[in-house]
């Protein structure tokens, strides 16, 4: 791989895994220790990764990181999203009124989406809070866009589904 691919990966990928590691709990100092581990790992295996799987590899090995900082530490992260703006995000492609976007609490969405699999709670906040598009998160995943769309409606449904248990909403 050259210096000038991994440099513009590093540009690319680095600023979405630091976000997204702050939006999933992860503090300040650890996210930008975790982002430099991964690329120095990438450094050093470089050799072993295909080119085009390279951003999503990045991406599980700074996740991996993250979740073995947690189980080290035993950290109680705390989601970090824009309650209302979040949720409005989400519901412009669902079924939610807006009156009820407008009166629930940042602390109530956190709730209900801490309770999701990581899994759907990664997908949405990469796209609802980090507003990535499709082909950015399936890049960064290494699914193709059809996947994340399909992984999506899933999370969006799961959210729902536990909302209006929760809440007796829709």
């Amino acid at each position: 791989m050259s210096k000038e691919l991994l440099t513009e990966l590093y540009n690319s990928q680095a600023k979405v895994i630091y976000r997204y590691l702050l939006k999933y709990g992860c503090c300040k100092e650890v996210a930008e220790e975790i982002v430099q581990e991964s690329f120095v790992r990438a450094i050093q295996y470089i050799d072993g990764v295909d080119d085009r799987k390279l951003p999503s590899w990045i991406f599980k090995v700074a996740l991996n990181n993250y979740r073995n900082y947690l189980k080290r530490k035993s950290v109680i992260t705390e989601l970090s999203i824009d309650g209302g703006g979040f949720f409005s995000r989400l519901a412009a492609e669902g079924d939610f009124t807006q009156d009820i976007l407008a009166n629930e609490s940042a602390t109530s969405v956190r709730d209900c989406l801490s309770s999701l699999k990581d899994g759907y709670k990664g997908l949405l906040i990469l796209k609802y809070e980090l507003e990535l598009s499709y082909k950015e998160i399936g890049r960064l995943l290494g699914f193709s866009e059809s996947t994340v769309k399909t992984y999506l409606y899933r999370a969006r449904n799961e959210f729902k589904r536990l909302w209006r248990e929760e809440y007796g909403r829709s």
